[in-house]
C-alpha cells in the first residue's frame, strides 16, 4: 500500500472538538488556508504517523468563523469515532493549496456609492471581508451604514470617476 509523503502536504489545522452526537468534528484552520479548506474534497488526517484521507460528506462543511468549520466526513457516525480524530493534524496537498485572491472590494475605498433607483449615497470609508461576506462602510447623512457586497446586486462601477453603482436591498436606507 502507497503512503502519502507528508513532503507533498502542507498542514493547515488540527481538528478541535467533536461537534454533536453524529460524528461532526470542528477543524480549526490557519486563516491563510480559508480558500483552500472551502474548495477540498478531502483532508489527510495524521493518525499514528501516517496520513489518511478522509472525504467530506456532502454539504459537510461548514464555516463557523473566518478560520475554524464544522466538517461531517464521510464514514464518520458517531461521536465516539470523532474523538479520535481530535487533536490530530489535518494537511492537504502542497498543489491544492489556494492563494487568497487578491482584495478586489479594497479599490472601493473612496468610491462614491450610489444606489440605482435613490442616487448618492456616500463615500465608501472602508471594505471589510467577514467570512467571505464582504462589507462597505460608507458614511450616509452623518451616519456610519453597512451595506453587504456581493455580485448579485452590483450594477456598474466606474474607476474614472471612482462610483461604485448598486441596486441596494430594500429596507436598507429607511429612515427611522
Amino acid at each position: 500500500m502507497e503512503t502519502i509523503p507528508k513532503s507533498d502536504c502542507e498542514r493547515i489545522g488540527f481538528f478541535r472538538k467533536t461537534h454533536g452526537v453524529h460524528g461532526n468534528v470542528m477543524l480549526e484552520f490557519e486563516p491563510k488556508f480559508e480558500y483552500s479548506v472551502e474548495e477540498t474534497e478531502r483532508f489527510f488526517v495524521e493518525l499514528e504517523g501516517l496520513l489518511v484521507p478522509f472525504f467530506i460528506a456532502k454539504n459537510g462543511f461548514r464555516f463557523t468563523t473566518a478560520n475554524s468549520a464544522i466538517v461531517t466526513l464521510d464514514w464518520v457516525a458517531n461521536e465516539k469515532y470523532a474523538k479520535r480524530l481530535i487533536g490530530q493534524s489535518v494537511y492537504l496537498y502542497n498543489t491544492e493549496i489556494i492563494d487568497e485572491p487578491e482584495e478586489t472590494a479594497e479599490i472601493f475605498v473612496d468610491y462614491l456609492l450610489i444606489d440605482e433607483k435613490l442616487g448618492e449615497i456616500g463615500m465608501i470609508s472602508q471594505v471589510d471581508d467577514y467570512a467571505g461576506n464582504i462589507v462597505l462602510t460608507v458614511n450616509y447623512r452623518g451616519n456610519e451604514l453597512l451595506v453587504p457586497y456581493n455580485n448579485d446586486i452590483a450594477v456598474s462601477m466606474n474607476e474614472t470617476l471612482k462610483t461604485l453603482t448598486l441596486n441596494l436591498p430594500e429596507g436598507l436606507l429607511d429612515d427611522e
